[in-house]
């Protein structure tokens, strides 16, 4: 069954409009809404009896509740879906804010970590939400040319320069002191310049060198070079940051805060929960219960992927409070995905 809901046929136009009013009260606030806000801070021209009778019947279908007798009403996760598909996704005076500028200048780094990094904190500083942004997946990227310095005896400074840029950035401790440099780089890109790194590492793994064989020792060098740069297990798969703008929320309290910390700062709790979310083919939002983890029902989590050549190369996520102004973080995560998108198919 699928988490999303639209609003359904069980609504006239009046009442979508009540229901509308009721959303944008309630998450500038966070506190219950009566049918006195509702006039009082929108332009309806009805009757508070109107307003009540509406009121009476969104709770009776689950878009709102009434928390305590004689309070206001409150969103539901259902009310908080119709929110949702009714904003339109991104506003004009975006296109010139200093956040899109921001987004631009990031979208000009070269370095494929450095742009994903940048983007993530331009994101979340917009947003003031936790962001994630995934990489691209390294088995998937060809080796356009390796460059290899030196940067102290015995250490070599290796860049890996793929087919979306600079992909890899590492210190290599070689354990041999002299030797040419230049004549080494130029074996080594021999060896991988066209491949994807996924090819590389298979080669490395299916290698087996025998201890009673001969070798020229210039082979076994090269392959344990390769092996301390592309044979890595636990490389990390994600980009975070954001966290300090989530914890401060009104909304939300210190247990709360100590679940999404469990959920998200710990890089195999993330992988899970994102997991669970299920493949990102489109944008997707989940609404409180919608993440279907109990822990993470006051929070929502927004999710598109971004693409090369409209081939999905990664996902950007926010995570937010579930009392948030969601035009603004659907409006930047679609500006984020649309800018990335181009400067990878542009690649």
């Amino acid at each position: 069954m699928s988490r999303r809901r639209m609003i359904g046929p069980d609504l006239n136009s009046r009442q979508v409009r009540v229901l509308y009013c009721i959303s944008r009260e309630y998450i500038s606030t966070g506190k219950p809404v009566s049918s006195k806000q509702v006039l009082e801070h929108s332009n309806l021209n009805f009757s508070s009896a109107t307003v009540r009778n509406d009121m009476r019947k969104l709770e009776f279908l689950g878009y709102i509740n009434q928390p305590h007798t004689s309070a206001g009403r409150v969103l539901t996760d259902k009310g908080l879906r119709f929110y949702l598909d009714s904003i339109k996704s991104i506003s004009r005076d975006l296109q010139e804010s200093k956040v899109a500028i921001a987004i631009r200048q990031a979208s000009f780094m070269g370095d494929t970590e450095r742009l994903l990094q940048g983007m993530t904190r331009i994101l979340a500083h917009a947003a003031s939400a936790f962001v994630i942004i995934e990489k691209p997946k390294l088995d998937r990227l060809v080796v356009r040319s390796i460059s290899i310095s030196r940067i102290a005896e015995s250490y070599l400074n290796v860049s890996v320069i793929t087919d979306l840029g600079v992909s890899l950035n590492t210190t290599v401790f070689t354990g041999f002191s002299e030797f040419d440099v230049d004549t080494f780089q130029r074996q080594i890109n021999m060896a991988v310049v066209g491949k994807t790194i996924g090819e590389i590492r298979k080669g490395i793994r299916n290698v087996e060198i025998k201890e009673d064989q001969w070798y020229d020792r210039r082979v076994q060098e090269i392959l344990h070079f390769l092996q301390s740069i592309f044979d890595k297990e636990n490389e990390e798969k994600y980009f975070r940051y954001g966290l300090e703008f989530v914890i401060v929320s009104e909304y939300l309290d210190s247990q709360d805060v100590t679940d999404l910390v469990r959920a998200i700062e710990n890089p195999k709790n993330l992988e899970g929960l994102l997991k669970e979310l299920g493949e990102v083919d489109s944008p997707k939002a989940f609404i409180g219960q919608e993440i279907g983890r109990e822990e993470m029902k006051n929070y929502s989590i927004f999710a598109s992927p971004y693409t090369r050549n409209d081939e999905k190369i990664g996902t950007v996520y926010i995570v937010t409070p579930k009392l948030s102004y969601y035009e603004k973080i659907t409006g930047y995560l679609e500006f984020s995905i649309n800018r990335l998108s181009e400067v990878f198919s542009n690649r």
